[in-house]
């Protein structure tokens, strides 16, 4: 929900007007927050801090912050403010209770879909989702899964997936039961688990483009563009079948198909899906239109 711009009641005094906005504006809580503030390095207790010298305090810092604006710092606000709806419904709802995982990194699981992906659980996290959180999965797919073809790990939440029986305890002679593969699918090795010998050095970057006025424009302009197609946007304009959109995407059957879902079965495309459905869009329609050699530096298969 969008914040409200401050409302006043025109029947009361202006000395309560003033303190009205005074508290819609947050100064009143900035005040209240330096008059009590303590941590390791201030404690406004043992200062004896008088309201003048408050007050003086919080005009510095607002000063402070007027001189620090710019226009990243506003376009990125604004961005938040415009589009960031759902962020801030997660935020106000941040004291629900998280739910207890029912799985464990390790543990194998498959999609509850009628042509099923599985793999191996890598990792987890939370989300806030029909208005309450829930236990996201980060699952590596196992190489003879049917989207192992075009995507190695996809996220899914608890209730779309089901634990698979471990009825083959791993050992040398049968492999390692996908809980670490140790396998390399179509010729390109397995992500290495271990930590580089040596520490990272910025000393030893060489040769490195500089970052002038026109790369940090070019990088606000990619940051902030709003780019995006949602699934059953594309779905309706191309005649695809949701496993072309799980390779687009680099997503799982499983995971598109509850982008079509309703109810409590459906979980939105993250932006990135949004994303890589936009610019496929684009090359549809505009594939011919862009220079070889272009096309040679985007993507060297072409």
């Amino acid at each position: 929900m969008k914040p409200l711009p401050p409302q006043f009641d025109s029947s009361q005094t202006p000395e309560t007007t003033a303190q009205q906005a005074l508290a819609e504006f947050g100064i009143t809580e900035l005040l209240s927050r330096l008059k009590h503030y303590r941590d390791i390095d201030f404690d406004a207790s043992q200062m004896h801090l008088t309201d003048a010298e408050v007050k003086i305090l919080a005009k510095l810092f607002i000063q402070e912050l007027i001189q620090s604006l710019n226009g990243k710092l506003i376009a990125g606000t604004l961005n938040t403010l415009r589009h960031g709806e759902e962020m801030e419904e997660k935020v106000t709802h941040h004291d629900l209770p998280f739910p207890t995982p029912r799985y464990k990194e390790g543990d194998r699981v498959q999609w509850k879909t009628a042509n099923p992906d599985w793999g191996v659980i890598l990792g987890r996290f939370y989300d806030y989702n029909h208005h309450q959180w829930m236990v996201y999965y980060i699952i590596q797919l196992a190489p003879d899964s049917p989207s192992a073809g075009w995507v190695a790990t996809d996220t899914a939440a608890e209730a779309d997936v089901e634990k698979i029986p471990d009825t083959v305890e791993p050992n040398q002679e049968n492999g390692n039961s996908y809980r670490y593969p140790t396998h390399s699918r179509r010729g390109i090795p397995p992500l290495s688990v271990q930590c580089p010998t040596e520490p990272y050095n910025p000393r030893r970057r060489h040769n490195l483009r500089p970052i002038n006025q026109r790369e940090k424009y070019i990088i606000d302009l990619y940051c902030y563009c709003e780019l995006g197609m949602t699934p059953k946007q594309f779905y309706a304009k191309w005649d695809v079948t949701y496993e072309q959109l799980s390779h687009i995407c680099s997503r799982s059957l499983g995971t598109v198909q509850n982008w079509f879902n309703r109810g409590k079965g459906y979980y939105p495309p993250k932006p990135v899906d949004l994303r890589h459905l936009a610019i496929m869009d684009f090359l549809l329609e505009h594939f011919e239109e862009i220079p070889q050699s272009l096309l040679n530096l985007l993507c060297s298969s072409f």
